[in-house]
């Protein structure tokens, strides 16, 4: 495989988690997380930030 076709595909997969993070924090964003038992909206919080980051770090590398 040649290096540029490496690279592509490389790119592709940054773009294809970046839109897999996308949706997963819209996800997340959306539940009614007083509804989940166990889970306080501060850890909820924790953990969209969390997910906000990785989909930013993603992007960085596109």
């Amino acid at each position: 495989m040649s290096g540029a076709a490496t690279r592509g595909s490389v790119a592709e997969d940054d773009v294809e988690a970046d839109l897999d993070l996308a949706e997963l924090i819209e996800q997340h964003e959306s539940t009614d997380w007083n509804a989940v038992p166990g889970v306080s909206a501060a850890e909820a919080g924790a953990w969209t930030q969390r997910l906000i980051e990785a989909r930013n770090r993603v992007q960085e590398g596109l």
